[in-house]
């Protein structure tokens, strides 16, 4: 089987602990305005951190935590965690086949020094006719990474498949992960019908339907989403179950120099940027479909030579066969990393900001990695 040959460029190969954007809006204090987010959705359910981007590794008052030599008990306030009900994380969350819990995870987060280990302490927030609820700690796999030091917390949420991931942290030479899954809950019969009629709709013309819309692209798509400083968000949509048994990987692995790789089994993957980006000289503008509207575009690999190229075309909502020429609209090279060794993760794609202003665009198929950076335009 003929593989092309890696493609490397600056950028080198994609390193999974990144910083977030400080997450802002109009209805934040000014204490929620120094909090990063970042989201992730698999099979319709998401994960979400929140966390404190201004806190300085060389802060005394964190030495306690992050230095080797410290002892037992000192801790840090990161954020908040929340997440779907079926969200596992550690020991925090439901087992495969329990009863559905009334809610998902809304717990503030502690990084804890435990003598020669760390935890994730997860407190919950509750209503104030709620009891306590009793923390949960979350063991932490830790390295040293004296070579990729991050002077504030980086916090990212890894895919690793359609219903797992990994939450990584870097902080300082630290890097501690934790893996999560959202398990599958003993459901809930619905209510016999008594009649044929349905329920009653209140829609009108006029009315928003943005929320059905998003529910019904993440039936079959999974999302990740970053937010600029001033709220702007980028957002990328892809097919969910595309793994390495699919006929489309296996096509994959033999294109031809100048043809795109197609999506029989799902749709193309789908930019939405409320912000232009800039890859290197390659403005990808907003506006590309109606004037004040956000930049939509289909994405698209190709293979060109000895690489490969990502195609922004203006057919956002594109099935994955049909790619049209005509709407092109700008094609960037891609650095292109290939593993060896036998791994079946499916198809995921997500956006990885590595400070503010600078993204890394992250697609991995198998044994298959296409990178690309850009920056928001204008910051």
């Amino acid at each position: 089987m003929y593989h092309r040959p890696q493609r490397l460029s600056s950028f080198g190969i994609f390193t999974a602990l990144v910083v977030l954007f400080p997450h802002t809006g109009s209805t934040q204090t000014d204490e929620q305005d120094a909090l990063a987010r970042t989201a992730l959705t698999l099979s319709a359910r998401q994960i979400s951190v929140s966390y404190d981007s201004t806190l300085r590794a060389n802060d005394p008052a964190h030495r306690p935590v992050l230095d080797a030599a410290s002892g037992e008990g000192s801790e840090i306030h990161l954020g908040r965690l929340e997440g779907h009900r079926a969200l596992k994380l550690g020991p925090l969350g439901p087992e495969s086949g329990d009863d559905p819990p009334p809610s998902g995870p809304d717990h503030e987060l502690w990084l804890v020094r435990n003598g020669s280990a760390w935890v994730l302490d997860a407190r919950p927030i509750l209503n104030e006719d709620e009891d306590n609820g009793a923390a949960v700690q979350i063991p932490l796999q830790h390295l040293v990474r004296p070579d990729d030091m991050s002077p504030t917390p980086l916090v990212t949420l890894l895919p690793s498949g359609d219903d797992h991931g990994e939450l990584s942290l870097l902080w300082g030479e630290h890097s501690w992960h934790a893996d999560f899954q959202f398990v599958e809950l003993t459901r809930t019969p619905p209510p016999e019908r008594t009649s044929n009629v349905g329920p009653a709709t209140s829609l009108t013309p006029d009315s928003d339907t943005s929320a059905r819309w998003r529910g019904a692209r993440l039936g079959t798509r999974n999302e990740t989403v970053v937010a600029t400083p001033t709220g702007e968000t980028i957002q990328v949509l892809f097919h969910k179950e595309l793994g390495t048994d699919h006929r489309d990987f296996a096509a994959l692995e033999s294109t031809a120099d100048g043809e795109i790789v197609e999506l029989s089994g799902g749709a193309a993957l789908r930019l939405r940027s409320e912000v232009s980006l800039r890859f290197g000289d390659t403005l990808i503008p907003t506006d590309n479909l109606a004037p004040n509207f956000p930049g939509s575009y289909a994405l698209w690999l190709k293979a060109v030579d000895d690489g490969w190229r990502l195609v922004f075309n203006h057919e956002a909502d594109s099935w994955g066969t049909q790619h049209d020429p005509a709407f092109d609209a700008a094609e960037i090279d891609l650095t292109h990393d290939y593993v060896g060794t036998t791994t079946e993760r499916p198809l995921q794609v997500y956006l990885v900001p590595r400070r503010p202003g600078e993204v890394s665009l992250v697609i991995h198929w198998g044994q298959h990695t296409w990178t690309a950076a850009f920056t928001i335009d204008g910051e």
